[in-house]
């Protein structure tokens, strides 16, 4: 496997009101992660440092997933109460986006995480070094 770069930009938000959440992003070139629960921030940053061959195989996951063709929003009608919210901005050779979802994910009819979702949360969990 080959090596690849960072995005230009890229940032990942899960969570909700109740349980775990989780902030991704690139700052400075720097990837920092935070863990928090029940809605909150924890205000403890951690840094990654993932290697080339890391960066290549989310760059793999993003394409093989198919995320360049996501819809701008996902919105379930079951968004009522315990939501999970999800935000994704990312831009990578001249192409950009901005994704977000509420109990609604790509791939899935219903408020179910699709199993492209997951495996997209798996890629990202894997470059800051959380295996799923």
């Amino acid at each position: 496997m080959c090596g690849g770069s960072p995005p230009a930009a890229f940032e990942f938000y899960i969570g909700g009101s109740a349980g775990p959440s989780l902030y991704v992003r690139l700052a400075d070139g720097r990837l920092l992660y935070e863990w928090a629960s029940a809605g909150g921030y924890s205000g403890v940053v951690t840094e990654a440092s993932p290697a080339p061959e890391e960066w290549g195989r989310f760059r793999e996951a993003v394409d093989r997933l198919g995320v360049r063709e996501w819809e701008q929003e996902y919105v379930s009608a079951h968004s009522c109460c315990d939501v999970t919210y999800w935000h994704l901005r990312m831009e990578m050779d001249g192409w950009n986006t901005v994704v977000r979802g509420a109990n609604a994910y790509p791939g899935s009819d219903g408020p179910e995480i699709s199993k492209q979702f997951w495996e997209f949360l798996a890629a990202v969990k894997h470059l800051i070094g959380r295996e799923p």
